[in-house]
């Protein structure tokens, strides 16, 4: 269909006839205009975004406890010569250790674990003659830090050789 058809008012004007053909044009152009328009309208749409960085939660420690919470130093006593060290851990937690002092002796152990239950295991015969009581404090470690623990105690017997 001739886009001169469309429109009324120019379906008649021929070569020759009074209106100017330059005007017609125009016309034509500009209702063509008005026709495409609305196909070229956009929407402009913006989107947000928001970035959050959280850090894990601090580890933290319970006191450990120790049970039997009195072993031998030597076999063939009345006592067992090793005991278990156990703690709750809070937090995000990588690694515990355990610092054990018996007299002028202290030794670490590392734990096994993970989640919140964390335990080692604790040899009479590690500190040799020496016995009494000792005390045992827990080191949890994770990504935002370390915790100390309080602490726990346990008794080393002498057993005479």
């Amino acid at each position: 269909m001739c886009a001169m058809s469309r429109f009324r008012s120019f379906a008649g004007v021929r070569a020759g006839s009074r209106v100017p053909v330059g005007a017609a044009v125009a016309a034509v152009a500009a209702a063509g205009a008005l026709a495409v328009a609305p196909a070229l309208a956009t929407t402009t749409t913006t989107t947000t975004t928001t970035t959050t960085t959280t850090r894990p939660p601090r580890p933290g420690v319970y006191a450990p406890s120790v049970s039997p919470t009195t072993i031998d130093n030597r076999h063939g006593c009345s006592h067992s010569t090793s005991a278990t060290i156990s703690t709750g851990t809070t937090g995000k937690v990588d690694r515990v250790t355990f610092r054990v002092q018996i007299g002028g002796r202290t030794t670490t152990l590392s734990a096994s674990g993970s989640g919140s239950r964390w335990s080692a295991t604790l040899d009479g015969g590690a500190f040799g003659s020496d016995s009494g009581s000792g005390m045992v404090r827990a080191t949890a470690t994770g990504p935002s830090g370390t915790a100390e623990s309080g602490s726990g105690s346990f008794t080393i017997a002498d057993c005479p050789a």
